[in-house]
């Protein structure tokens, strides 16, 4: 996996100022001595003047805001100090400078097998910041916290996946940032680190294991779907059964039921000719056959009527 951090992300090393101390002797003595050659009172001071600003900033340094620094005296640890002006000693005091702003990293666990033998791939993120009182150990207990910490979160994350069942990683992908987070948090708790959120952003699976799910899941679906169809057939059948107990004792209904299908299909199907059984004929009272034509002549006109009456609603 390439390396995610940047030299920004590394600790700043600021060796006591030394160096300041050296040029300003060099711009007072060379300022001077050019001075007093010319005869010129302006270039000695203008040297001293010079010299000593760049002495005296020997002794001082700026942290920023979002900063906290650490001074090691001969080597050995002797304050910790926040943003604004500090002191140092020059050749004596290094200065380690530690950003304490919220970090947002990724992590990645690769062609990982799951419980249940499935290949993955989890990318994931990492929000951590050091704890500003504790900064001292971020940079004094390990040798860059910046590399331990996505090494451990990688290794968790591998972990953690590798004792869970696909389905799991899919359904249950809050407890296991909790999880991840907990591990990786108690760690770093030992460099001064506050771990404050880990995310599953995205499983990838291989392409040929993503095509046979896509498929289980619409046999699925069409399973639930004829499941749907049958119970949906089962209720109508009841309601015909119920349906035949109000007409089996009621002639007079069920007539009036049979005459009313026969007006819709012919008001549907139009001039087409339909067959009609001669029991429906005798059980509506229309045994003869005069009765019947006059019968479905009249339900014709009906129907005519009913179309030339829409016809006339949708112009209007």
């Amino acid at each position: 996996m390439s390396h995610l951090f940047s030299i920004s992300d590394r600790l700043v090393s600021q060796k006591g100022s030394g160096a300041h101390v050296v040029a300003g002797l060099i711009i007072l003595i060379v300022g001077i001595a050019l001075g007093l050659s010319i005869g010129s009172d302006a270039v000695v001071y203008a040297a001293i003047i010079l010299g000593l600003a760049i002495i005296i900033s020997a002794f001082l340094m700026i942290v920023k805001q979002y900063e906290r620094a650490i001074i090691l005296r001969l080597g050995r640890y002797q304050r910790q100090v926040g943003p604004g002006v500090q002191t140092r000693i020059p050749f004596m005091d290094s200065i380690l400078v530690v950003d304490v702003r919220e970090k947002v990293r990724e992590f990645k666990a690769e062609r990982m097998l799951t419980k249940d033998n499935v290949p993955v791939t989890i990318d994931a993120i990492l929000r951590y910041r050091i704890i500003e009182e504790r900064a001292r150990d971020a940079i004094l207990n390990v040798e860059n916290f910046n590399d331990m910490i996505q090494q451990v979160s990688q290794t968790t994350l591998r972990n953690n996946i590798g004792s869970s069942a696909f389905q799991d990683v899919l359904s249950k992908r809050e407890e296991i940032n909790q999880h991840v987070k907990t591990i990786i948090a108690h760690e770093a708790s030992n460099w001064g680190v506050e771990v404050t959120g880990v995310e599953i952003r995205q499983v990838i699976i291989p392409q040929e294991l993503e095509a046979a799910m896509s498929m289980e899941a619409q046999a699925e679906r069409e399973k639930n779907a004829r499941v749907k169809y049958g119970e949906s057939e089962v209720q109508v059948a009841r309601q015909f059964e119920e349906a035949s107990k109000v007409y089996e004792n009621n002639p007079v209904a069920y007539a009036l039921r049979q005459s009313n299908m026969l007006y819709e299909s012919i008001k549907v199907q139009g001039n087409t000719i339909v067959m009609i059984p001669s029991e429906s004929l005798n059980s509506m009272g229309f045994g003869n056959l005069g009765m019947t034509l006059a019968y479905l002549e009249n339900t014709k006109k009906a129907a005519a009527q009913s179309a030339a009456s829409s016809d006339n609603k949708g112009k209007g």
